[in-house]
């Protein structure tokens, strides 16, 4: 029904059309609205889940270096008081004080939009750091003890 003056069409047919023409504009509004707020509501609550989920294991790592940086500092202190050698105590501070989040997480897990499990393990480079930080402690603490 394109011509709406057609006087070969009746009034009640002309009115079905303008009808039908009107509620599939309003059936497209609709639909595009709600995909619209579908779509913003499930950004919302994926970002949430998101940054709740990146902050856990950013408290969790953060605080792992927190603690050894803590006894590396505090070693530093005891050792120059009794002006004992600090070996390379001040080499793993300044490499634990520059570690970036990137650094920490693998990149896959900074990437994609939902990070697996086996991309929450840290990098290679953080673990290896904070195992040489942990070793030196160890033999730090032994060094005291005896």
């Amino acid at each position: 029904m394109d011509d709406v003056w057609d006087d070969s069409i009746d009034d009640l047919e002309c009115e079905r059309a303008i009808a039908e023409k009107s509620f599939r504009k309003l059936e497209k509004a609709f639909t595009n609205s709600g995909y619209k707020y579908g779509v913003d509501a499930s950004k919302t609550d994926n970002m949430q889940g998101g940054f709740d989920q990146g902050f856990d294991l950013s408290l969790h790592y953060g605080k792992a270096i927190g603690v050894v940086l803590g006894a590396l500092l505090a070693q530093r202190s005891i050792r120059r008081k009794l002006n004992l050698p600090e070996e390379n105590i001040d080499a793993l501070v300044m490499k634990l004080r520059a570690i970036k989040h990137k650094s920490i997480f693998q990149s896959q897990y900074l990437t994609s939009p939902d990070p697996l499990p086996e991309f929450e393990t840290p990098t290679d480079m953080y673990t290896s750091l904070l195992d040489e930080a942990n070793e030196t402690l160890k033999r730090l603490d032994a060094f005291l003890v005896e």
